[in-house]
C-alpha cells in the first residue's frame, strides 16, 4: 500500500471516468490526492483552474464515504506555476510532495493510465521519475473521455448519465456547451 497516491490532469470537465480511478486509488494508498493541473505541460486550454478544483472538492465529498483511504483536492500546480513560469511537470509536483511529507519517493504513486505509462519515459526527467517513484496503473471507464464530453456539450446534446460525475451538478457542464472548451 503506498502512502500517498497523486492522481493528476486537466479534468476538463471531471467526469465519471476520473470519479472511477480515484475510487480505484484509494483502495491502493493511505491517502488520494487530486491535483488539476493549472498550466499544462502541452499547452492544453482549460476551464478555470478555481471551478475545476471546487467541481472536483464536490466529487472527492461524494466518494469519501466509500473509501478507507482520505482523498483530497491539491492546489500545489498552482502555487509551482505561480512561483515559475515554465509548465508544471508531474515530477516537479512529486519532487515536491516528497520534500515536504518526507517521504521516500516510492511511498508515492502517480496515478496513470495504460496510455500515459507508455509515455511515461518520455516525460519530463521521465527516466528519474520511474527509478525514484511509484506508478500506479488504473484504467478508466471506457469510451468516457473530458475531449468526448466537451464535444457532446458543444453540439448541445445531453451527455449519457453515466458519463457525469458523482457529486457533480450536471448544469455544470453548461459551462462547456457555453464555451465550446
Amino acid at each position: 500500500m503506498f502512502e500517498l497516491a497523486l492522481y493528476g490532469g486537466a479534468f476538463n470537465p471531471p467526469h465519471a471516468g476520473h470519479a472511477q480511478v480515484m475510487l480505484e486509488a484509494a483502495r491502493h494508498a493511505r491517502r488520494v490526492l487530486v491535483v488539476p493541473s493549472f498550466r499544462h505541460p502541452d499547452g492544453k486550454r482549460m476551464a478555470d483552474f478555481e471551478q475545476r478544483a471546487s467541481w472536483l472538492q464536490a466529487i472527492t465529498a461524494h466518494l469519501q464515504p466509500e473509501c478507507d483511504a482520505e482523498l483530497a483536492v491539491s492546489r500545489l500546480e498552482r502555487q509551482l506555476a505561480l512561483a515559475d513560469p515554465g509548465p508544471v511537470y508531474s515530477f516537479t509536483v512529486l519532487q515536491r510532495l516528497a520534500d515536504d511529507l518526507a517521504l521516500d519517493g516510492k511511498r508515492i504513486a502517480l496515478v496513470v493510465g495504460e496510455d500515459v505509462a507508455r509515455q511515461l519515459p518520455r516525460f519530463h526527467r521521465g527516466e528519474e521519475l520511474l527509478r525514484r517513484f511509484s506508478v500506479l496503473c488504473i484504467e478508466e471507464q471506457p469510451g468516457v473521455r473530458s475531449s468526448v464530453l466537451r464535444q457532446c456539450l458543444a453540439r448541445g446534446e445531453t451527455p449519457p448519465r453515466q458519463w457525469l460525475a458523482p457529486g457533480m451538478n450536471p448544469l455544470n457542464y453548461g459551462l462547456y456547451a457555453v464555451h465550446g472548451s
